[in-house]
């Protein structure tokens, strides 16, 4: 299941449900001007993972442990990099991985999070 950020173009969406997910988007069920804090608080109590653009809440779900796929493409880009690469992102998010980024160039770039010490 996916929360999809206001940044992220509604293409992203419909690939996503075209696909069989669901695909919740932050826009619909928080509001266009939702703060960062709520649309994490609303993904981790839902178990949802995070599709954004904006780096810095990328890092704030790194850092609190929600899973999240940062779009590092160009929006115009966005559903067909990512149809090309989502079987190996949901592996990923399958194995426990907490973040994927996807490449302008269509690379994945997957990483776990840092323990908490």
């Amino acid at each position: 299941m996916w929360l999809v950020d206001n940044n992220v173009p509604r293409s992203v969406t419909d690939l996503l449900r075209g696909r069989g997910d669901v695909a919740l988007e932050v826009r619909s069920v928080l509001g266009a001007d939702a703060e960062d804090s709520a649309i994490a608080a609303y993904a981790r109590a839902r178990g949802l993972r995070v599709v954004t653009h904006d780096a810095a809440f990328a890092r704030a779900c790194k850092a609190d442990r929600i899973p999240h796929l940062w779009l590092r493409t160009s929006e115009h880009e966005d559903r067909s990099r990512l149809a090309a690469r989502l079987r190996e992102i949901n592996a990923a998010f399958a194995r426990g991985v907490v973040r994927v980024a996807l490449t302008r160039a269509g690379r994945l770039q997957i990483e776990e999070a840092e323990a908490r010490g």
